[in-house]
């Protein structure tokens, strides 16, 4: 091993020493940036003892109960945290996990309308659907659920919550909200969330796919002439393919100015430092979208 260590160790043996599957490991360096182990010359990763102990940290904080976005600000931030207690999970929550681990997509879809039912929309959507989103990325993340997990359960809620704002009954005058997700943003739930949210407060929406082209979302606006353009940044993916997404986003605002843009989600955090909006806004939640009006 003394002699790997001073080549580099591969993403088998790091896998090995973290308890992490070499998957997850690949997806925490492409996603989040935290280690950038060095190219063999046949293409192999060289990871370092730092990038060991650095993954190490990041599974003792989630371990503590922190979510992974914590456990990334605490780590770059060098902060001591304190065990944050992790808020109990539902029964549906629960029930729904288990149809999603082991490929039942029927099991999944009843479940889900009995969810809906028993609960109403608002609540649905709150005390089901977002806390599921967010177990389903944890065990992704954690690698206790490979891929296909989580993309088929992913894919049976996002059909799911497609479905509802299909079948919801609005005035034919109810103002349009037009949602996108951000280009190389394959993460849809969080806008067909926010969309219903808008629709049960009486706007019409319409939602492009994941991972539109600049000019597709330009074109949508000029097309159908939204009043409000919601921008989906579920993960920093975006901003690290194109830096200039940002600008490029602004340039498009400012040819249309007859629609009032707005960019929200986790992958805004840690690149809004590097915004200076003049024409779109940053929206923390829903209420700020819907309490900006034209003065």
């Amino acid at each position: 091993m003394k002699k790997n260590q001073e080549h580099g160790l591969l993403v088998k043996e790091v896998s090995q020493l973290t308890g992490l599957s070499p998957q997850v490991i690949r997806k925490w360096e492409e996603r989040y940036g935290l280690i950038c182990p060095k190219r063999h010359m046949n293409g192999y990763r060289l990871y370092t003892c730092e990038d060991v102990a650095t993954l190490m940290k990041i599974c003792r904080l989630r371990d503590q109960g922190h979510s992974m976005k914590e456990a990334l600000h605490l780590f770059r931030s060098h902060q001591t945290p304190e065990p944050v207690p992790k808020m109990p999970v539902s029964e549906d929550v629960l029930a729904l996990l288990e149809k999603g681990s082991m490929y039942d997509e029927a099991g999944l879809l009843l479940l889900l309308k009995q969810a809906l039912h028993r609960h109403g929309l608002e609540k649905f959507l709150s005390t089901t659907i977002q806390p599921l989103m967010r177990e389903i990325g944890d065990l992704w993340a954690s690698g206790k659920w490979d891929e296909s997990q989580e993309t088929i359960t992913s894919l049976a809620i996002r059909d799911f919550l497609v479905q509802i704002r299909r079948n919801f009954d609005l005035v034919e005058e109810a103002p349009l909200m037009l949602g996108c997700c951000l280009p190389h943003e394959m993460h849809e739930i969080p806008l067909h969330i926010v969309l219903l949210q808008a629709m049960m407060h009486g706007w019409q929406t319409i939602a492009a796919g994941p991972s539109p082209k600049l000019s597709s979302i330009e074109d949508l606006v000029q097309r159908l002439e939204p009043q409000k353009l919601i921008l989906s940044a579920t993960t920093a993916t975006p901003f690290t393919h194109n830096p200039h997404l940002f600008e490029q986003l602004e340039d498009i605002a400012e040819r249309n100015p007859s629609t009032q843009f707005f960019i929200g989600g986790n992958g805004i955090f840690d690149h809004k430092i590097y915004f200076s909006p003049k024409k779109i806004q940053i929206a923390y939640t829903l209420e700020d979208v819907f309490n900006e009006n034209r003065g």
